[in-house]
């Protein structure tokens, strides 16, 4: 029975298009009614028909929906507006076949109404098939909606452990991309859908030269301008991002590969900014500050330190040393003349220890510290209280003592702490009221049971 109701259900995108061809030539009779001797027997059977297709085009919807594992609230909007063009088909037929509650409501009231409900129907549809905003798209490109970047999936708290393409490259391309170029579509005979589909290419060819990457046909037509014809994606379609068409060429001219990860390739938190999921922007303190030491920022700029403005023509800094890993305590020194320049700052995974608080104690205007990763236990951190700016603090995965949470929850400025653990649960270890622990992220999620969890297949 089931393979019955597949077989029907996958009629629906066949069955959908008789009402609307009904309906559309039905409101065109409507239209001329006056000038059309036979317009009433003419549109009686017209309306028949548009009432019993628009049953069949849900009939089969549903059988699709139920069969094939759509899920629900995407293709919700659609049934709705399907059934409700039904209901005003059927209402119409039997208005002109003088049916006395049918009589009750206008006759405008049923092609005004026919009319919108095919439209959001249609346009509905089309974001099931096509993805979301499908009509709507090449008038936002007209206008440049789209030139704002919406991809946003990147931890920022363990960004660089993510694999390029799986974690980056994949869902820019999937968002831009792959609509037009997949299994079922594939312009160009071109797929990109996979890492495979992509080394693979199309009728005219590779898209990736992995020996010479600069000259990777994927580069060339992201870097075309707009009213180029073989500019990508097509001009009347969500065009990439500038950020997106960075990361694209930074992955590319680094060879494409597809199971290196961020920090192996050298991705910084502000290349990847644009794609971070954002928390609430950090509050700087407002004052004056000199220029930054430009000697200072030189040189650690030449040791790979990533140090910049937090914003545009600000003098307070974010400094992260994810590019050298070898960063240590006896390096902090070189931080000495911009302590008070320093705003924000992310030794992750480099080679610093508890020694670090005394140091970081005299970054008085520090809004936000990254410790994760490192040998860290929490031995001299209530040296930090004197911050009077500390907002967030990173120790994630680090050699944290339960001793340090009790120490950490004495900062008053403190919004948040991140003190998960991969291999231990330090709530279970420590006796705090909620007031304080909402305070602190443990990590250990569970995710909330559903429905189909308990089906067995």
């Amino acid at each position: 029975m089931d393979i019955v109701l597949t077989f029907f259900g996958r009629f629906h995108p066949l069955l959908v298009h008789l009402p609307i061809g009904f309906i559309l030539m039905g409101l065109l009779f409507e239209c001329y009614k006056k000038k059309i001797q036979p317009a009433a027997t003419v549109l009686k059977f017209i309306f028949f028909w548009a009432s019993v297709s628009s049953l069949l085009s849900i009939v089969s919807g549903i059988f699709q929906f139920l069969q094939e594992g759509y899920i629900w609230g995407n293709i919700q909007g659609h049934f709705i507006a399907g059934v409700a063009t039904f209901v005003l088909t059927l209402g119409f037929y039997l208005f002109l076949k003088g049916n006395v509650f049918a009589l009750r409501i206008p006759r405008l009231f049923y092609t005004l109404g026919l009319f919108i409900s095919l439209m959001i129907t249609g346009h509905l549809g089309g974001n099931i098939t096509h993805g979301d905003n499908h009509l709507t798209e090449p008038l936002e490109a007209l206008v440049g909606i789209n030139n704002k970047s919406e991809v946003r999936f990147l931890n920022v708290d363990d960004y660089s452990r993510q694999k390029v393409y799986s974690g980056l490259i994949e869902p820019i391309l999937s968002k831009k991309c792959v609509r037009c170029h997949n299994p079922k579509k594939a312009k160009g005979q071109l797929q990109m859908h996979t890492y495979a589909a992509l080394q693979k290419g199309g009728k005219n060819g590779i898209i990736l030269d992995f020996n010479s990457p600069e000259s990777s046909e994927i580069l060339n037509r992201i870097h075309l301008p707009e009213f180029e014809k073989k500019h990508m994606p097509p001009r009347a379609q969500k065009q990439l991002t500038q950020a997106e068409k960075d990361i694209i060429n930074y992955w590319v001219l680094k060879g494409a590969p597809e199971f290196k990860t961020l920090g192996e390739l050298g991705f910084n938190e502000i290349q990847l900014n644009s794609f971070m999921v954002q928390e609430n922007e950090e509050v700087y303190p407002s004052i004056e500050l000199d220029l930054p030491d430009k000697k200072t920022i030189d040189s650690l700029q030449s040791m790979g330190i990533l140090i910049t403005p937090v914003k545009q023509n600000s003098n307070l800094l974010f400094l992260s040393t994810i590019n050298y890993k070898a960063f240590s305590d006896n390096d902090l020194g070189l931080l000495a003349s911009l302590n008070k320049h320093i705003v924000s700052i992310d030794l992750s995974d480099s080679n610093v220890t508890d020694a670090v608080f005394t140091s970081l104690s005299k970054f008085s205007n520090l809004v936000s510290i990254k410790l994760n990763r490192t040998a860290i236990s929490g031995q001299g951190i209530d040296q930090l209280s004197k911050l009077d700016n500390l907002k967030k603090i990173h120790l994630i995965n680090t050699n944290l003592k339960s001793e340090a949470i009790h120490i950490i929850s004495g900062f008053k400025p403190l919004i948040k702490a991140f003190v998960f653990q991969f291999n231990r649960d330090l709530r279970s270890e420590i006796s705090l009221s909620p007031e304080i622990l909402v305070r602190f992220d443990f990590g250990n999620y569970l995710l909330e049971d559903l429905p189909s969890d308990t089906v067995v297949y």
